[in-house]
C-alpha cells in the first residue's frame, strides 16, 4: 500500500500534531507491506529525522515558488503532482484536504477539533481563513474520518452529519519503554535548577490555553503561600511563545522577572520533557477546548496529580483520577489555587489508569482504517 501524508506538521519543532504523525508512524505495523510518502513544502525538521531511518518512509518535498508558503504548496502544488503519482490513499493528517485529489484517490482525514466552530477568535486570521475555505470540502471528500477523541468525532458528526459508520477513533497515545529511555539520559542544568516544587504546564502559550486564567491562579496561589512556606514553589511552562496578545506577555514577562517564580522554556527535547514531568508536584491545564490533550496523558503517565478544566476530552482521558475546576471566575480562580496548595502539601498523586493510550493501538487502528478503505475501493 502507498500512503501519501500531508507531512507539514513534520516540518516544524515537535508539537501536538506533529508528535502525533511521528509516533503513529514509528507504531505501524513493520510487518505490513505500508510505504508512506511525506509530502511537504519544507524539510524534516531535526526533532523528527528519526522516521527517515525507516526504508518504508520517504520525504518528498516540493520546490519552487510555490513552496515557499505552505497552503500555497497543500492547496495548489500538490494537487497536481498526486495526480502523475501512483498512490492507493491520501491521508489528510490536520483535517484537510488538498482541492482537486485524483477522483479515484480514496482520502482519510484526521480531525483534532472544532476550534475553527467552537473558539474561531483564538485561531490565527490565515489559519482561520484556510480552514473556513476547506474544511467542508474535506469531510465530504473523505473516504473515512479518523478523529483522537471520543468527543471530537461526537462533534464532527454532528456538525457536519456525517455519517457514523465511516467514523472512528484513533486515541493519540504513549510508549512507556521510550519514555524509560528518555529517562535515563542525564536531566540537563536547566531542569536540574528548577528542583522540585513547581506546577508544570506544558503547551504553545496561545488564547485557547487560557494562560491569562492560570496566570491569576498562580498570583492567588503565591498569596497563599505565605502562611504555607512552600520554597521555591515555581510555575514552569513548557512551550513556545504562540498566538497571543502582546499585552499578556508583558504581563506574563513582568511577574516573572519580579518573582522569579514564573519559568517559559522553550526547544525542550523530549528527554527534558519527560524529566520535568517527573519532577513537577503538579500539573495544571485550563484549556477552554481541546480536541484531546497529550500533555495530560504524559502527566499522568508519571502519575502526577492535575487540575484542569472541566472540558469533555480531559474527562475521557482522566476519569476520576483528577481534579476539574470550571476556569470562569475569580472564585475559580481561588478554588484552583486552594487545590493546589492541598495537593502540593499533601504530595497527591494519580492513582488512574490510562492503559488503553498507547501509539501502537492509534497505529493499529488507522492501518485497519487504510486497510478497509483501499480494499472498499478495489471492490
Amino acid at each position: 500500500m502507498k500512503i501519501g501524508m500531508d507531512a507539514r506538521p513534520l516540518s516544524t519543532p515537535m508539537s501536538g500534531v506533529g508528535r502525533l504523525l511521528h509516533e503513529t508512524l514509528l507504531a505501524f505495523p513493520k510487518s505490513q507491506n505500508l510505504e508512506f510518502f511525506l509530502f511537504s513544502h519544507k524539510p524534516i525538521h531535526a526533532s523528527h529525522s528519526k522516521l527517515l531511518e525507516s526504508e518504508n518512509i520517504h520525504w518528498m518535498q516540493g520546490d519552487g515558488f510555490l513552496s515557499k508558503k505552505g497552503g500555497l504548496y497543500y492547496n495548489i502544488q500538490l494537487p497536481f503532482f498526486l495526480r502523475k503519482f501512483p498512490l492507493d490513499l491520501f491521508w489528510g493528517s490536520q483535517q484537510v484536504l488538498p482541492p482537486f485529489l485524483p477522483q479515484n484517490l480514496p482520502a482519510v482525514l484526521t480531525y483534532c477539533d472544532l476550534v475553527l466552530y467552537l473558539y474561531p477568535n483564538t485561531m490565527r486570521p490565515i489559519a482561520r481563513l484556510q480552514q473556513h475555505l476547506f474544511q467542508s470540502y474535506s469531510v465530504r471528500r473523505s473516504s473515512h474520518i479518523l478523529s483522537i477523541s471520543q468527543n471530537t468525532q461526537d462533534d464532527m458528526i454532528a456538525k457536519f452529519n456525517y455519517p457514523r459508520d465511516q467514523a472512528s477513533v484513533a486515541y493519540p497515545g504513549i510508549d512507556g519503554m521510550e519514555i524509560e529511555k528518555l529517562l535515563k539520559i542525564k536531566s540537563t542544568e536547566r531542569i536540574q535548577s528548577l528542583g522540585k516544587n513547581f506546577i508544570l504546564s506544558v503547551s504553545t502559550i496561545e488564547p485557547r490555553k487560557n494562560y491569562s486564567f492560570l496566570l491569576r491562579v498562580f498570583r492567588c496561589l503565591r498569596e497563599l503561600n505565605k502562611k504555607s512556606n512552600i520554597k521555591n514553589l515555581k510555575w514552569v511552562i513548557a512551550g513556545k511563545k504562540g498566538w497571543e496578545t502582546e499585552d499578556f506577555f508583558k504581563e506574563l514577562m513582568f511577574d516573572s522577572e519580579k518573582y522569579k517564580d514564573i519559568i517559559i522554556l522553550e526547544n525542550l527535547n523530549d528527554s527534558e520533557l519527560h524529566h520535568l514531568y517527573k519532577n513537577s508536584s503538579l500539573f495544571w491545564m485550563a484549556s477552554h477546548y481541546e480536541g484531546f490533550g497529550i500533555p495530560l496523558l504524559e502527566s499522568l503517565y508519571h502519575k502526577k496529580m492535575a487540575i484542569v478544566s472541566p472540558i469533555p476530552t480531559f474527562e475521557e482521558i482522566g476519569k476520576k483520577g483528577i481534579d476539574y475546576i470550571p476556569v470562569s471566575t475569580s472564585f475559580d480562580e481561588l478554588a484552583w489555587a486552594e487545590r493546589s496548595l492541598f495537593h502540593i502539601l499533601n504530595k497527591s498523586t494519580f492513582k488512574g489508569s490510562i492503559k488503553k493510550f498507547t501509539w501502537k493501538a492509534s497505529a493499529e487502528e488507522t492501518f485497519n482504517v487504510f486497510q478497509n478503505t483501499i480494499s472498499e475501493k478495489r471492490i
